[in-house]
């Protein structure tokens, strides 16, 4: 019969032009009811459409046949078309849960023996123990290795040039490492924590027959336990 053709016909048309729209939409209430509005249309058309197009009388089981027919087709066309334009799309799916990256290890603490920090020759002056401005810079470096390795303990180690008696330069030793050490305390890193010792002028790194020598000599080391 004709309305199955025109039926047909429509559902492929609708098919061809919205399969995308199909997939991105849920089945709602607009799909219902314009099945249950495109059934009635249907029905009422399918069976005008059988008394018209027939020239011959038609029987009841014909327009039977063209209301149910077009109700059929009707609610089928009309079910994709409300489903079409108005059912809910659908919710786009969560993005995927990235896994993070473990957070890098702490680095290792100093091994023992190593120089944590060397305050020289331009942080002491000739003959003095106090650490000038720069020298703070330099053990700052110090403090933040130890705030990071709470276990970590160190010996502050007092050097000299050669200018002067051995027991002067002992003296001056000693008293350049507890000045490191007072700063180290000062800056909040627990006392017990910082030995000191003085190596006088036993310990050289340069010459002390020049005065850029002597300078080099004259230094504090905070070396790690």
């Amino acid at each position: 019969m004709r309305v199955f053709k025109i039926t047909a016909v429509g559902v492929l048309l609708l098919a061809a032009t919205g399969c995308a729209n199909f997939r991105d939409r849920r089945w709602g209430p607009c799909a219902l009811g314009g099945a249950f509005l495109g059934g009635a249309l249907g029905g009422v058309g399918g069976g005008l459409g059988v008394d018209m197009a027939e020239k011959s009388p038609v029987s009841k089981h014909d327009i039977v046949a063209g209301v149910g027919a077009g109700t059929a087709g009707g609610a089928l066309l009309g079910a994709l078309l409300g489903h079409m334009l108005c059912d809910p799309e659908k919710e786009a799916p969560p993005p995927p849960v990235l896994a993070q990256a473990p957070p890098p290890p702490p680095p290792a603490p100093p091994a023992r023996g190593t120089r944590i920090a060397t305050v020289g020759a331009a942080n002491f002056d000739f003959n003095r123990a106090e650490v000038k401005a720069e020298g703070r810079d330099v053990l700052d470096h110090a403090v933040r290795v130890m705030r990071d390795n709470p276990d970590l303990r160190v010996t502050v180690e007092g050097h000299t040039d050669s200018v002067g008696s051995a027991a002067y330069n002992q003296k001056l030793s000693e008293r350049r490492a507890e000045a490191v050490k007072r700063y180290l305390v000062r800056e909040g890193v627990a006392s017990n924590r910082i030995s000191i010792v003085g190596f006088g002028k036993s310990r050289p790194v340069a010459s002390n027959d020049t005065e850029e020598g002597r300078a080099q000599n004259r230094r504090a080391e905070v070396v790690a336990d």
